[in-house]
């Protein structure tokens, strides 16, 4: 069972959550800037959250607490007009995330999006997220049989949360939550799944499909999600606008960029 996307057939799509299935902009960016403003006094706006997100590679910008950390750094020590060069180069501590003044940050970002207790149905992981799929997505997907997993950088509770309960995804379109890998997934030995854009989320997912790599698919939005998807030597679908700089692309490494998730199935 497969699905045919640009003249290639797929037996296997992996998917990204966040801007790729769950538009984040009003809950874990709300988050962001409402957490630097608390530390900082500052408003940070869209276009900031993207310049972190694009040239921050190299300090885990996947996780959104490392963008949060990040943001407050550059704001008590630089003028706005440096943060692309300071971050190109490195010029910041790597992040701690153990240190008090992380783990203070990471709580209070917390209390916002999953809500204080935890998934009260009050926090922003219940109130401002939106599916970007239409209601026939998964269904179609289905109908075709074609295998469904997810590699996520969200962390373990919340991505089940929302694929669980929030969405309803799990147990109908994905098989079961062994095939959702995300921040804590484990591997067969009991070791932490690094995360992306190392390769290795998405090559543990593939193992765990019982697929081939060039039977795979990676459907992500961002830098971080296409180089994880090119180091793994699997195919990468970009969805939404975000500005990408394609290198160092293996032979037969193929690459589609699409407006919406939904254009999978045109």
């Amino acid at each position: 069972m497969s699905i045919k996307i640009n003249n290639k057939i797929y037996q296997a799509l992996i998917f990204d959550v966040d801007d790729t299935l769950i538009d984040t902009s009003q809950s874990y960016d709300d988050a962001i800037k409402n957490t630097v403003k608390h530390f900082t006094s500052a408003k940070v706006n869209d276009e900031h959250l993207s310049l972190v997100r694009a040239h921050g590679i190299s300090y885990g910008v996947n996780n959104d607490w490392n963008v949060t950390w990040l943001l407050i750094e550059l704001v008590k020590k630089f003028s706005a007009e440096k943060w692309e060069e300071i971050l190109t180069n490195q010029k910041l501590n790597q992040i701690n995330a153990e240190s008090a003044q992380y783990l203070e940050i990471k709580d209070f970002f917390q209390n916002i999006y999953v809500g204080n207790p935890p998934f009260n149905g009050h926090g922003l992981i219940d109130t401002a997220e939106k599916k970007m799929y239409i209601d026939q997505f998964f269904p179609a997907l289905k109908a075709l049989g074609v295998k469904i997993a997810i590699v996520t950088s969200r962390p373990t509770d919340e991505a089940l949360y929302t694929l669980k309960n929030v969405n309803g995804l799990v147990g109908e379109f994905i098989e079961n939550e062994y095939f959702i890998i995300s921040v804590g997934s484990k591997n067969a030995q009991g070791q932490l799944i690094a995360e992306k854009p190392s390769p290795e989320p998405i090559l543990a997912c593939v193992k765990r499909l019982k697929v081939g790599l060039k039977e795979s698919v990676y459907i992500g939005n961002s830098t971080g999600d296409y180089i994880a998807a090119r180091n793994a030597s699997v195919d990468f679908i970009q969805v939404g606008g975000s500005n990408i700089e394609r290198r160092n692309e293996p032979k037969g490494f193929n690459y589609l960029k699409l407006d919406s998730v939904n254009d999978i199935l045109c």
